[in-house]
Order: structure tokens, then sequence, then C-alpha cells
């Protein structure tokens, strides 16, 4: 038998022989109804001991010491004194720390000076007690030592006996990482029946060959595969929340050759008080990956025009709508106007508002802790007569337009609906907004509207023109704010590709090496929320986006992420480009690239004049051609209003899908290249400091077997056949 299974086996029968009699004992003692009384005649029992050692100890050096009952008598009186002031009969044993072991120390020292006083202060025979000693000090030294020795000896021994206590079928992981929240993570898992067994960590090279709370430091990172197998792990935890979305990237990959579930600790800022704690860890989401800094958010000035105020959402049952909703409700909002077209999106977000606002409770009745009054509204923005309505009866303070369609295929293929619901709609909602004296008005635009080569980007470039023709008509502060995608918007690139991988079919990617800027939603709506605190003059505000991620590393990182390897488990069919779209979204256009200026989260593109009256007649001559359902028509107006409007600039549809196809019926499957392409980079890319795209997929390896690569790719893409919607 092996040496490390004999003294498994040992120890199992020692457990079994010693722990659990003496456990049973003890854990009967210190939880039966009286444990407070059980605990304290233990302690009084120890207590008596520590006195009787010292005595001992101290009077060893005298033929004939006398009796111990007088210095047992001052130390119990004396001891109790302390331990019930300190309250030390209702401290846990079985959960001891440092703060119980803090106690004990503190009435050890305290006891002390109270024995001596005691022993001088009473009649005979307790003042001969000391003075019989060659060295008083000896004994006021020992017993105190012993004292503390035995009580915490006591509780140490609860402590150890619960914890061996064997438990069945638990879940055996590896922890990478071995700082402060890997620890606390260990600490939680140790002390609570979790149903985890940690069998070690991973860490850099510098900390190998350490034990840390009893555990070992198994290796570097890249031992990983070896020591998953030789422990026999069952779940990998990434417990180093610092990790940049790059090196979690890297790490994850790492990961794959294991095939086992892994699971992360959050940033600090996404756990309760920023403490690690069991119950955050959860599995890794996209939006951990996106190469982004953290955003500093002036929450004060959002509060600030919101608090107190009725606010107006339109498209407010979308995601970005509705998480405007749930910010401006955060923000202190005094009324909430939830306005959408589909019932059911609207009915579902003011359901989910009211959950929130019954939390919030008026404290000692102060206005300022009152409710939100929350109001679903079903109404078109195109329908002016009902929306003047709406803005005469509640009379909004700020408005946040987010109503759109955003869809540029469809949009594409239904021209007339994109400048009904985006141009007419925005122009009902600045021109009423005007006339009823709104404060604050702002414009969900879209990174599409610059240098649009699609009906969808056009229209919202249009939008953001009629903003600023209409920001120095009146009293309101309207501002734009154009941003890239967001991640689990519906119809979104993320819900479709995990809808795909869920259903086991190959995830669709349109081209290899088109990229796009992604955020996540929540911070859309909040920074959404700080331009309209800081901007009121038709300002165009984009957000910084951070570095712009390939469609195709997304599918890949997607795939990690559900435990599968891409191209073995998933397939990936690259499928051609669909009708309006671009290689690269850019922010900027390239007037506004010259002159844009930082500020806080923001860049802000400098002003450009707007003759607002020969835009409203084009957009009047929009608004005939769409009454007249002439898309021909709309395609035609579009560029007289936008110069750069330039749809050749998007991919030729039909030559895409022609190129799909073939690489369908070839069984070819396009990999990623080592990184992205450069030329026809993004405006912002000197104002934010981007490099090239790496590539997360391809190692060196890879690069120099291509024919080894592609002969695998036509396998995977042979088992399955491609279905499901063509994504970006």
């Amino acid at each position: 038998m092996p040496v490390r299974d004999a003294h498994r086996s040992l120890t199992s029968i020692s457990r079994k022989v010693v722990s659990k009699p003496v456990h049973s004992i003890l854990q009967v003692a210190i939880q039966c109804r009286y444990q407070a009384l059980v605990k304290t005649l233990i302690d009084v029992t120890l207590i008596m001991l520590a006195a009787g050692w010292a005595w001992l100890v101290s009077f060893g050096q005298l033929p004939s010491p006398g009796a111990v009952w007088p210095f047992l008598l001052v130390v119990v009186c004396a001891r109790l004194i302390i331990y019930f002031v300190l309250g030390l009969q209702h401290s846990s044993w079985v959960h001891v720390s440092r703060f119980e072991v803090r106690a004990l120390a503190l009435s050890a020292v305290l006891g002390v000076p109270l024995i001596a006083g005691l022993s001088w202060a009473l009649p005979d025979p307790f003042p001969d007690t000391l003075a019989r000693l060659v060295r008083p000090g000896i004994l006021l030294t020992t017993e105190p030592a012993f004292y503390l020795l035995l009580l915490f000896a006591a509780r140490i021994t609860v402590r150890a006996l619960e914890a061996s206590q064997e438990q069945k079928n638990l879940r055996r992981i590896l922890v990478i990482g071995v700082g402060h929240a890997a620890l606390s993570l260990a600490f939680q898992i140790q002390e609570s029946r979790s149903g985890y067994h940690i069998v070690g960590f991973l860490d850099d090279a510098h900390k190998q060959k350490r034990w840390l709370r009893g555990l070992p430091v198994l290796g570097a990172r890249a031992d990983l595969k070896a020591v998953v197998e030789k422990h026999d792990v069952q779940e990998i935890v990434i417990a180093v929340p610092s990790l940049t979305p790059e090196e979690l990237r890297e790490t994850l990959k790492s990961c794959e050759s294991t095939g086992l579930a892994v699971r992360i600790l959050p940033p600090l800022k996404e756990m309760i008080g920023g403490t690690p704690s069991l119950q955050a860890l959860r599995e890794v989401q996209m939006e951990d990956l996106l190469p982004r800094p953290e955003v500093q958010l002036d929450r004060a000035a959002i509060s600030s025009y919101m608090k107190g105020r009725c606010v107006l959402v339109t498209g407010g049952g979308g995601s970005i709508g509705g998480e405007l909703c749930r910010q401006a409700l955060d923000a202190g909002a005094a009324r909430l106007v939830v306005l959408g077209r589909g019932e059911n999106s609207v009915f579902e977000i003011t359901q989910e508002l009211a959950e929130i606002n019954q939390d919030k409770r008026p404290i000692d009745d102060q206005a300022d802790d009152a409710q939100c009054e929350v109001v679903p509204v079903i109404c078109d923005v195109r329908d002016r007569v009902a929306l003047r309505q709406i803005f005469a009866e509640f009379r909004p303070h700020v408005v946040f337009h987010a109503a759109a369609h955003k869809h540029v295929p469809l949009m594409e293929q239904h021209p007339c609906e994109a400048v009904k619901n985006n141009v007419l709609g925005t122009l009902n909602a600045v021109q009423l907004a005007t006339e009823s004296g709104v404060e604050r008005f702002v414009l969900v635009s879209t990174d599409k509207a610059v240098n649009p080569c699609n009906v969808m980007g056009a229209t919202k470039r249009i939008c953001e023109m009629i903003v600023k023709g209409h920001a120095g008509l009146g009293g309101t502060r309207m501002v734009s704010v154009r941003f890239g995608n967001v991640l689990g918007s519906r119809g979104s690139v993320v819900p479709t590709m995990t809808r795909q991988i869920r259903q086991g079919r190959p995830i669709t990617v349109t081209d290899p090496d088109m990229v796009r800027y992604f955020m996540t939603i929540p911070e859309a709506s909040q920074l959404i929320l700080q331009a309209g605190a800081v901007g009121g003059n038709g300002d165009v505000f984009i957000l910084e986006m951070g570095h712009p991620v390939r469609i195709l590393d997304l599918a890949h990182d997607l795939i990690r992420l559900s435990g599968l390897v891409p191209n073995q488990d998933i397939p990936i069919n690259i499928i051609g480009a669909r009708p309006g779209e671009k290689m690269e979204e850019e922010l900027l256009t390239s007037q506004e690239h010259q002159g844009a200026q930082k500020q806080g989260p923001f860049f802000v593109a400098p002003p450009q004049e707007v003759a607002l009256q020969s835009l409203l007649a084009k957009i009047e001559e929009l608004k005939i051609a769409c009454e007249r359902d002439s898309g021909e028509a709309v395609r035609r107006i579009l560029p007289q209003i936008i110069p750069d409007f330039k749809p050749e600039n998007g991919i030729n549809h039909s030559t895409e899908i022609t190129s799909g196809q073939r690489a369908a019926s070839n069984g070819s499957n396009p990999t990623p290249p080592a990184k992205a392409p450069t030329n026809g980079a993004s405006s912002l890319d000197l104002k934010f400091n981007q490099f090239a795209l790496k590539s997360p997929e391809e190692t060196p390896e890879q690069r120099r077997e291509p024919a080894s690569r592609e002969s695998n790719n036509r396998e995977s893409n042979n088992r399955v056949v491609a279905t499901g919607n063509p994504v970006e």
C-alpha cells in the first residue's frame, strides 16, 4: 500500500475512534439549551486547573506550601469578574477567531492586578499566600499564562474537532491566485459546509512550495493541466479580481484544455462591501472580457438634475430605455413616465420598477426618501397628437429619447419605416420638448451615424442634426450621445450567439475581420445620464468605448465560457456580411476628429452648424416619400441631407452572400488571422491610444500549421449544417 494511502487510512480510523466520541460529547455540551452555563462551568474548571498548576510551579520552592484554597478562591473570583464583564460566556467556540483570542488575552492581563489586589485586601490567610513567596511575581506570571493556554486550547480543540468531521461528496476545486481574495475564499470554504474541498492554489513561480491556510501552492499557472490530472480537480476558480480582460482571456484559454467548469470572483466593486465571499463566485461573463477601463461616474451630478423631477423615457421597454428607467429611479426621480409602443415590454419593465420601488420606504417622513411614481404609457413617437397630450399631461423636466429602429439589415429592407420611426419620431419629441419647456433632452444615438453606409445610420445622423438645430431655439438643454454595440441588448450579437450555442448549432459570423465597439447596458445608460448633466447646446458626446472587439473573437470567447471548444464542439461558419454593414464602425467623422475634446469619460465633437429650415424642408420630402411608401425616393433624398452617406461604402450584399454560400458549400471555415486589419482604422484610434487588435485564439504553433488547422475546421463544419440567422 502506498505511504499516502496508508496515512489516509490511519487518519480516517483515528477520526472515527477518537474524534467522534469526543466531538459528540463537546457538541452536546456547547449546543445544549444552557450552553452559556455549560461553557462557563467548563471555563471555571479550567481556571481552577490553571491556578493549581501555577501554585505547584510557584510553591515548589517551599517544603510546606500551605493550603491552596485561599489562592484558588481569589483567582476564581477575580477571573469571573473579568469573564462576565467581557462577556466571554457568550463567545463561540466552534467559530473561534482572533477576536475571541484577543478577548481572552485581555482577560488574562486584566486579571493579574485584580488577583493581587484581592489577595492584599482580604483578611488572613489571603495576604499570606503571596507574602510567603520569595518572588511573588512568578505566581502572577505563570497563572495568566496557564489560564490563557488552557482556555484557548479548549476552544481550539472544539474548533478542530468540528472542522475534522468528514463531509461526503465534496467537489474538489483548484484556486488560481494566492492574494487576499483567494485566501479569503479559502477561509470561507474551510469554515463552512459549502460542499467544496480546495486541493491547493496555483500562482507564479516565486510563490511555489509554500503553504497557505494549510493548503499547498501546487505550481504555476503553466502547470494547470498537470495539476488538474494529478489531483483529480473537478472545478477551477479564478480568484484574482484584479485581472485585466486580456489576462482573464489568457487564463481561460489555459483552462480550456482541462474541460472543467470555470468560475471567478468578480471585481471587488461588484462584491458586497468589496469583500470576497463564497456567494460572490459566479461563472465568467462576456462583460468580464471587455477590453475597457473602469469608468468613474459623477453620481452627484446625475442626481442633481433628476432628483425630485419628472423624467420621460421614450422606448422605455427596450434594453437601453429600460436601464435608463432603472437608473432614473435610483437617481431619485419623483415621477417616471415609461413610454413605449410595445405593451408587453412596457408592462414588464413597469412591473420590475414597481418591485424596486417597494424597497424604497420613507424614513422619518422625509420627502427625499419618497417612492417614485411610475407611469406606463403606450404611445408611438410617430403619433404627434398623442405625444403632445403626454407632454401636456405630465410636463416632464427631463426626456431621454431612446425609441428607435436599430437593426441595420431590416432597415435596409424597410427604409420608410426607419425614416418614420427614427427621423419623424425624433422630430416630434424634440419639437414638443422645446414647446413644453423641458429642461433637458438627451438623444440616444449610435456609432453607425458616422459616415453612414446604411439607412439606419443615416436616419440616426439626421436625428443628431435635429437635436443640434433645435438646441438654441428655447431653454431646453439638448445633447446627443453616440456609442457602439451594447452587450445583451435584444436582438444583438451576444444573445444570438448564446442561443445558437445552447441549441448546439454552429455560430454564424459575417466576416472574420469585422470589429465592433462594445459596452454593457448599465454602463451605457449611466454614461447617457452623465452626458445629460454636462451637455446642453446640441453637443454630440461620444462615449470612450475602449478597444474594438473582433466578432470572431467574441464567438470564440462565448463558446469557451460555455465550457466548449471552438470548432470542435461548436463550429463557426463565416457566411458573409449583411446589407449595409461596415467592416469597422467609427465614432467620429473626419471633420469631428480634428476638434474633438476629451471631457471626463467622453469625447465631445466640435460644434457644427445646422441649417434648420433647410433640414426641415428635406425632412418634409422624406415624409412625403414615406407616405407614398417609396423606398427609392428615401434613398435618393438621404444623400442630399447627409453628403457623407455613401451606401457603396457598405458591403455588397449579393456578392457577399454568394461568397458565403460558396464557403459553406466548400466546407471551409476561415480562421482568425493574427490581428485585425489596420487599414481604414477608426478615426478615434489616435485619440483613444488604441493598438492593432490581437487575436486571443491563435498561437504561434497555429500560425505555423495553417494546413492542419484548415483541415480540422473543414471536419468541424462537415459535422453540422449551418443554420440560424447571421449575426454581426
